[in-house]
């Protein structure tokens, strides 16, 4: 999928503003690379795409952190999903939306294939079961170019496109997947993977970023 990849491995669980913040601080770091990151979260949180209710995903969650992506898409729980950003800087010249949640997501199934588990790429938008509450029906329906495994959603991601690049973060759950999943991952998505580790200026940047946006009740309730 792509000539070359940085992986930055990040092994810390953060706060759910931080990790949002985190990607934000990568991306903003420019460079011809795209960047992969895994990573993981402090308690379990509930992240809504940038256009979600606040109030809506409240009533339905009203013990659970909720914090706001700056990408799309709906309500996604947290704690025990495999979760991943990829950060494709303007100078990595990103492709259409469509393509690469299409092509990520045919490299999560053959990520799967490796570890003995046969997925597919949905061909078109499903129907949540009936009675599914609308706020909370990301992972209760698949659209196209989710991933399934027996006909459950397992796989699915949100992509905001900026001036400064794409981010796309994705969740994969529902399923048990080996410890080697993100570097299998990883090497699916390019033949030529550099292991970086996350810097303290990046997480340095990503506090500030998470204290003035991310952790703010003015970003979080702002729908």
């Amino acid at each position: 999928m792509f000539r070359r990849l940085t992986w930055v491995v990040d092994e810390t669980p953060h706060r759910a503003a931080l990790n949002m913040a985190i990607d934000e601080a990568l991306l903003s770091g420019g460079g011809d690379c795209p960047l992969f990151r895994a990573y993981h979260w402090l308690e379990s949180p509930v992240s809504i795409g940038y256009f979600s209710s606040w109030e809506q995903t409240r009533a339905l969650y009203p013990d659970r952190e909720i914090v706001r992506r700056w990408t799309g898409g709906g309500v996604v729980e947290h704690g025990a999903d495999f979760t991943y950003s990829l950060l494709l800087p303007s100078d990595a010249a990103p492709p259409p939306n469509r393509d690469l949640y299409r092509a990520i997501h045919s490299a999560i199934v053959q990520t799967l294939a490796v570890m003995g588990c046969t997925g597919a790429v949905v061909a078109k938008d499903s129907e949540a079961p009936a009675g599914t509450d609308p706020v909370a029906a990301c992972f209760a329906k698949s659209v196209e170019n989710d991933v399934e495994v027996d006909g459950v959603k397992v796989a699915g991601a949100a992509i905001r496109r900026l001036r400064t690049g794409v981010i796309l973060q994705g969740s994969v759950q529902r399923i048990s997947i080996g410890s080697g999943f993100a570097a299998q991952l990883a090497h699916t998505l390019s033949p030529a993977v550099e292991k970086r580790m996350l810097s303290t200026v990046t997480t340095s940047l990503a506090e500030r970023i998470a204290n003035v946006k991310y952790g703010a009740e003015s970003w979080t309730r702002r729908y």
